[in-house]
């Protein structure tokens, strides 16, 4: 039962952070100025007392901690399909589930690249990189069910603070491990 709940809470939450990071895109796209009252409307939104959004608003992503986004990486074994150079995760075994390399993907994306990529792999597929299933969504399974928003703006933090081999990965592994980092977590 607490299971059960906690599933539709986080799906809720999701929600909101979806239809938060729809409405953060929509803005990036229109003019600045005022937001019109509703569909078809020219009225300006009713200002944030009336409880409207506030004309300025913009979504701000938490800035969580990457140590226990490299755990939630581990957790939920991304690194089956991702590789990570750098890191000490076994390698991905099936090439047909491989997605993109992790470790330069850092200053890249923004965090909301990645919390979309995460929550909703199919809203942007690289094409022509085997990433795509036959039915053209992502082949990248959904964890919406088994990760919490916490665990969602941790790991978000530990890709975000991924870097090449060389520099320091944002998960304290080391590339000079004596199986070539590829260790087990």
């Amino acid at each position: 039962m607490i299971h059960w709940a906690s599933g539709i809470l986080l799906t809720g939450l999701m929600l909101v952070l979806l239809l938060a990071l729809g409405a953060f895109s929509t803005r990036a796209q229109q003019a600045p100025g005022p937001a019109p009252a509703g569909p078809g409307s020219t009225q300006e939104a009713p200002a944030h007392g009336a409880h409207g959004t506030p004309a300025e608003w913009k979504f701000a992503w938490p800035k969580g901690d990457p140590a226990k986004g490299r755990e939630v990486f581990v957790k939920l074994e991304c690194y089956s399909c991702h590789e990570v150079r750098g890191e000490m995760f076994p390698a991905p075994a099936d090439r047909e589930t491989v997605g993109p390399e992790l470790s330069a993907m850092g200053p890249l994306h923004s965090a909301e690249y990645f919390a979309e990529a995460i929550i909703n792999p199919s809203a942007t597929i690289e094409k022509g990189k085997a990433y795509e299933a036959a039915d053209g969504s992502s082949k990248m399974p959904s964890f919406n069910d088994v990760m919490s928003v916490q665990e969602l703006v941790d790991l978000v933090a530990f890709l975000r603070g991924l870097k090449p081999p060389g520099s320091t990965p944002a998960g304290h592994g080391s590339p000079s491990s004596p199986s070539g980092g590829r260790n087990q977590p």
